[in-house]
């Protein structure tokens, strides 16, 4: 399963608690998206990691499992420069094990999240912009989900 980067917005379904203060001290104020990919993105004959909606759970949680990451962009069959979404393991989670679907009989399609309600980024926007896109976006879906608490 092979992407071309350059031809895909990258997905964040993933933040590491790192303030813009840290990595500005690191000497990261112009590291970009495509920096950190290029370090940690790739399979080791360097593909990219993706599935389709086709494919089944069992086959994307396998390939996670073996590539050791959390989740898969998704992508429609036959259309290799669309995401269609990402799955996660929190979607396998909350939508397979807790529902008690088969993985082997679910596709992927029917649990991940759409395209639609993620965030996200060019390969070339800086891991600070990135960052405080995440941030202020965490902050106001904690503060909805606080004042849903108290109504």
């Amino acid at each position: 399963m092979r992407v071309n980067p350059a031809m895909l917005p990258t997905v964040f379904s993933h933040f590491e608690s790192v303030s813009p203060t840290q990595l500005e001290e690191h000497g990261f104020e112009s590291t970009t998206i495509r920096d950190v990919l290029t370090a940690k993105g790739k399979n080791a004959d360097d593909s990219w990691l993706w599935c389709t909606t086709n494919d089944t759970v069992y086959d994307a949680v396998k390939s996670m499992t073996q590539h050791n990451v959390g989740a898969l962009v998704v992508v429609r069959p036959g259309e290799e420069k669309a995401i269609a979404g990402i799955v996660t393991e929190r979607d396998y989670l909350r939508k397979m094990i807790v529902q008690g679907r088969s993985s082997k009989s679910t596709k992927v399609g029917d649990i991940m999240t759409e395209e639609n309600k993620l965030i996200t980024v060019t390969p070339d926007t800086k891991v600070l912009q990135a960052m405080q896109l995440m941030t202020g976006l965490f902050s106001k879906i904690l503060s909805i989900d606080c004042l849903n608490q108290f109504n």
